[in-house]
């Protein structure tokens, strides 16, 4: 059943009977029943921390009176402080394929054992680069707020703008504030990189969109109070130099939105989908971001984490995601981030494909694609972000995941190349 939701608060159910008649009839009850001898099958299994959902990396974070520039760290893995093989925790990846075909994958990782990675004291971003396709990776930056203390770059998000330019984004603690590096030649291992600044208030981590007027639109998640978020179109009408709010959704935090991404539908309309703990939610838009509809939840069933959303050189949709396209993520149990699927929608999100399974293993999280020139697709996911620490990638094209069948799955599945695994020597 769909249910819409703005900005009311979602409240457990409260006891109408207080009186104090009804207050001595509960004791009672409770003190003459007998008592149940503990059994070990009544202890609850212990939670996989590869399937928290919903922990926003910066609670619990010292908020210093203003933020600054972190350090750019290059080649982390000669570095004592940075290297893989001290890390305890990664996850989080996001892609970026230049125009000549240089890919560009980021992450954050962690160092503290026993965290998992939304939790882990002094996180940094990593930036990897291959030049052949994927075969082998070069890690060429770390970004890193404060060094030991206790502010943490998370959520990156690589992008090549309309111009080819290469952005690197991420965000602090201390202020969830993103920040940017830019690099004219996103074809170079080691390009030369601007200063750092700041872009925005608020959460950046899914792609940036290119209207057909010549704005770019960034879906941004940002945490108004302690008891909404908003769910921002934030756009920039001069190339990155300059961003403005255009519009926003305002949500109940109970609700955890977050992570919203955007497409421009065909008719002209921009449909924003964002993951809840209710499963994906939407909201359109006919004013170009400036004013929102209110959400419909679930629009698509999901479990409480991210997925992707994008369109396609066919002007197709390509949404990859948990389980199928109608799966309930309950009947799946406790552990829900698996079975990543890729579907195609040929009518602007109406209708879906029935699945390219992608990676049926548990736990994996965390897509991102991006298609280049010649059709094909590159997908990176993250797998046992506490464990085997890996972050993979494969490629497929449209008519692989419309043709879904057995062949097929185990060609993307042998395409698989590992870009990073924690814990291990370079």
């Amino acid at each position: 059943m769909k249910t819409t939701l703005t900005s009311t608060r979602i409240h457990d159910n409260k006891m109408k009977n207080s009186s104090p008649s009804f207050c001595r009839l509960i004791l009672t009850v409770l003190l003459l029943a007998p008592l149940a001898p503990l059994q070990a099958a009544d202890k609850p299994a212990k939670p996989d921390p590869d399937q928290f959902a919903g922990i926003d990396p910066s609670e619990g974070t010292a908020v210093p009176a203003k933020s600054a520039p972190p350090k750019l760290i290059a080649n982390p893995n000669s570095t004592e402080d940075y290297f893989r093989a001290k890390r305890t925790c990664t996850g989080v990846p996001s892609i970026a394929v230049s125009r000549g075909g240089r890919l560009w994958a980021a992450w954050y990782s962690g160092k503290t054992p026993g965290e998992i990675i939304e939790r882990c004291p002094h996180s940094y971003t990593v930036l990897s680069t291959s030049g052949d396709g994927g075969k082998t990776w070069k890690e060429v930056l770390a970004i890193d707020p404060d060094g030991p203390g206790p502010l943490k770059a998370y959520d990156p998000r690589p992008w090549i703008d309309p111009d080819g330019k290469l952005w690197m984004i991420w965000h602090h603690t201390s202020v969830r504030e993103a920040w940017a590096i830019t690099a004219d030649d996103a074809e170079s291992e080691n390009p030369v990189w601007s200063q750092p600044r700041r872009i925005a208030r608020g959460i950046i981590l899914n792609r940036p969109i290119v209207l057909a007027n010549g704005e770019w639109l960034f879906s941004v998640c940002d945490r108004k109070t302690g008891d909404t978020f908003g769910m921002q179109s934030l756009v920039s009408r001069d190339k990155g130099e300059t961003f403005a709010v255009k519009g926003e959704l305002v949500l109940d935090y109970d609700l955890a939105p977050s992570e919203p991404m955007t497409v421009e539908r065909q008719d002209g309309s921009l449909w924003m989908l964002l993951r809840t703990k209710l499963g994906i939610g939407e909201s359109l838009s006919t004013d170009g971001g400036l004013t929102w509809s209110p959400l419909n939840v679930p629009a698509i069933q999901h479990t409480v984490s991210r997925f992707y959303l994008g369109r396609l050189q066919s002007g197709n949709l390509l949404l990859v995601k948990h389980m199928g396209i109608d799966a309930d993520p309950s009947s799946e149990g406790r552990q829900q981030r698996r079975k990543l699927t890729a579907f195609i929608s040929k009518d602007d999100g109406k209708t879906w494909s029935s699945g390219l399974m992608i990676d049926d293993r548990n736990p994996v999280s965390y897509p991102d694609a991006q298609q280049v020139a010649d059709g094909t697709i590159h997908l990176i996911w993250d797998h046992s972000r506490s464990k085997e620490q890996e972050i993979l990638t494969t490629t497929f094209r449209e008519e692989d995941v419309l043709a879904a069948d057995e062949a097929t799955i185990a060609r993307v599945k042998a395409n698989r190349k590992l870009v990073s695994k924690g814990g291990t020597p370079e």
